[in-house]
C-alpha cells in the first residue's frame, strides 16, 4: 500500500493490524504533499479510491502521487476535459474490477508513480490491458525510467524526468487535442493502441 497524505497513512496502519497479515506500506520521499484532502474513505482491502469521476481520462496515481492528480484534474476541468482521479492506494493485490470499469469507460489511462516504472504501476496496468484483451486503449505513463536516477530535489528530479505537474498536464491536454482531430479526420479509423 502506498497512502496518499499522512492521514492515509495512520488508515493504512490500523488497516494493516486488523488484517492481521503480512503488509509493506510504502511512503516515499518528501513527505506529505501541500494538497489537504477534506474527506478520507475507509480503507477496504484491495480496493482502490475514486476521488473524481469523469468520461475523458483515467488517472490513476499512488501515493504522494495523488495530490498531483488532483491538481491536474483541476486544469484540465478548465479545458473541459473531465478527469476520472483514481487513488490506487494497493499495488498488490491490485483492485483489477475498478481500474477496468474506468478505463473501458474512458479508453485513455495516465498512470503516475513516483518509482521505477518497469515492475510498478505502469506495468500491472499494461499487462491487465493486455491480458483482458483491451483494444483501442491510448496509455501514459509516468514515473522514473530504469536507470541510475541522479541526485537532487523531488521537484529537480520531476522536471528532468518529466513526470511534474505541468509535463503531465501539457501531455494530457495534446493527446485529447491530437485525438479529436483524428476523430474528425475521414482516414480515421482507431486510436492507435499504445501500450
Amino acid at each position: 500500500m502506498a497512502p496518499k497524505d499522512f492521514k492515509e497513512l495512520e488508515d493504512m496502519m490500523e488497516f494493516a493490524i486488523k488484517l492481521k497479515s503480512p503488509v509493506v506500506i510504502r511512503y516515499p520521499r518528501g513527505g506529505e504533499s501541500k494538497e489537504k484532502f477534506k474527506t478520507h474513505i475507509k480503507i477496504q482491502n484491495k480496493r482502490c479510491e475514486i476521488l473524481t469521476t469523469g468520461k475523458d481520462v483515467t488517472i490513476l496515481a499512488i501515493g504522494n502521487q495523488v495530490s498531483k492528480a488532483m491538481n491536474i484534474y483541476r486544469k484540465l476541468k478548465q479545458t473541459n476535459i473531465n478527469a476520472e482521479v483514481i487513488n490506487v492506494r494497493f499495488l498488490k493485490p491490485f483492485d483489477r474490477y475498478t481500474v477496468l470499469k474506468s478505463i473501458a469507460k474512458t479508453k485513455f489511462v495516465v498512470t503516475i508513480e513516483d518509482n521505477t516504472l518497469m515492475g510498478g504501476l505502469a506495468t500491472e496496468v499494461k499487462s491487465l490491458i493486455i491480458e483482458k484483451g483491451l483494444q483501442n486503449i491510448n496509455i501514459k505513463s509516468y514515473g522514473y525510467p530504469d536507470v541510475f536516477v541522479e541526485h537532487g530535489s523531488v521537484d529537480e528530479l520531476e522536471k528532468m524526468y518529466k513526470i511534474d505537474e505541468m509535463s503531465i498536464y501539457n501531455d494530457i491536454k495534446r493527446e485529447k487535442k491530437t485525438n479529436k482531430n483524428l476523430v474528425k479526420s475521414k482516414n480515421y479509423q482507431t486510436i492507435r493502441n499504445k501500450i
